[in-house]
C-alpha cells in the first residue's frame, strides 16, 4: 500500500479495566462491540479499520483529509451510544501521517499523540 497522504489513527478505551471489573466481562465486550462500530462507522468509507489487540483499534486512512471529519462523526456515535450505555467509557486516539515507510516510527508517534489525549480525558474527568 502506497498513501502519499495516508495516517494512521491508533484508539485505546479509557479505563477498559474498570468497567470489566464493576460490570463485567459481557458488558466490557459489548463496549468493545459498540466502539469498534463506532470506529467502522465513521472511518470505513476512507480506510481500513483494524482491532490490534484488547482494547486498542487503529484505522489506516487513505488520506489525511478525511480524519478531522471521521474523527467528529465518531465522538458523535460515541455520545449518542453513552446516552444508552452509560457505563461506556471515553476513547483516546491519536494520529500520524504515513511520511515515510517506517512504519514502527508512525506507529509509535501516533502511540505518543494518543497518550497525550488519554492526559487529556483523565485531566478533564478530574475536574
Amino acid at each position: 500500500m502506497n498513501y502519499t497522504n495516508g495516517m494512521l489513527i491508533v484508539f485505546d478505551v479509557d479505563d477498559f479495566k474498570h468497567v470489566n471489573d464493576v460490570y463485567g466481562h459481557v458488558k466490557g465486550d459489548l463496549c468493545l462491540s459498540i466502539i469498534a462500530a463506532c470506529i467502522k462507522k465513521a472511518y470505513a468509507k476512507y480506510g481500513y479499520c483494524y482491532r490490534i489487540g484488547g482494547d486498542e483499534f487503529c484505522v489506516l486512512l487513505k488520506n489525511s483529509r478525511n480524519e478531522e471529519a471521521c474523527s467528529v462523526q465518531f465522538e458523535s456515535f460515541i455520545k449518542k451510544k453513552r446516552n444508552k450505555y452509560t457505563y461506556l467509557p471515553s476513547v483516546s486516539y491519536g494520529s500520524a501521517l504515513l511520511l515515510t515507510g517506517d512504519i514502527v516510527s508512525v506507529k509509535d508517534l501516533a502511540d505518543q499523540n494518543m497518550y497525550s489525549n488519554k492526559q487529556k480525558h483523565k485531566r478533564k474527568k478530574g475536574q
